[in-house]
């Protein structure tokens, strides 16, 4: 007999519980999506527990543990997951790039340029924008035979950019600091895009634009604190952006 294997989570104040909320209405819509089954958590109970702090109680998969690699597996989960949520539109109109005008200090410089930079690169591309998990990373991530089982959702985003997820996975585990890691990384992504969204044009400063858009949304998700270990590599690549995107 199998024992059902559950994840408990609580919030303690009022953002904590709006983000419960959504993330348990976001679970109940993928796990009937065709492609997803099996793959995301169940919703199990949601609810308030006697001190008023909401709750979610959640299925997980033990699975056989993380893999570093990003597989042929890894590419049809991000595929059928944008096909979720898919809208196609000007980067200006994207609910990613209002995300990131919003987030950014005014006074600071370098971000500001490096948006500019986003902005005047994607000028004359409409592409696709996805449902984003937020934190596709090797420790979310289970296997199960040849099917993958994906937790935590708390940080998903709609009208997010078709290479957040991909390049996420291949550079947050390594924390990328160098150049030629990072156009590795670019280069997969490319693959990625090329093979789930053929009708798109896919160009190299295409890729090395959205590229900047992840490093920024980030930075920006992450607080601006260089002494994480995560920014500061991040904001190195920022930067360097005039040699890797000229480059790309």
């Amino acid at each position: 007999m199998s024992i059902e294997i559950r994840l408990v989570k609580a919030a303690g104040d009022a953002d904590a519980a709006l983000r419960l909320a959504r993330e348990a209405l976001l679970l109940r819509a993928l796990g009937k999506l065709p492609g997803l089954e099996g793959q995301v958590p169940r919703v199990i109970e949601q609810g308030t527990d006697a001190r008023g702090h909401a709750y979610l109680v959640l299925s997980a998969f033990p699975g056989s543990g993380e893999t570093r690699a990003f597989t042929g597996e890894h590419a049809r989960f991000l595929a059928a997951l944008g096909k979720a949520r898919f809208r196609a539109a000007d980067f200006e109109y994207s609910g990613k790039c209002q995300w990131i005008q919003r987030a950014i200090p005014e006074g600071d410089s370098l971000l500001h340029e490096a948006y500019y930079d986003c902005e005047k690169a994607l000028l004359y591309w409409t592409g696709p924008y996805v449902l984003s998990q937020g934190d596709f990373a090797p420790w979310n991530i289970r296997t199960f035979g040849s099917q993958l089982f994906v937790m935590d959702w708390g940080n998903a985003q709609a009208d997010a950019s078709p290479l957040d997820d991909v390049l996420h996975y291949l550079m947050i585990q390594r924390r990328m600091r160098t150049v030629a890691l990072l156009r590795k990384a670019m280069s997969r992504a490319r693959e990625f895009a090329l093979a789930a969204y053929p009708e798109w044009s896919w160009r190299p400063v295409v890729i090395g634009a959205l590229t900047l858009v992840y490093l920024l949304g980030v930075i920006l998700h992450r607080g601006l604190n260089r002494a994480d270990p995560v920014v500061g590599a991040y904001w190195k690549l920022l930067e360097k952006r005039s040699i890797w995107m000229k480059e790309n």
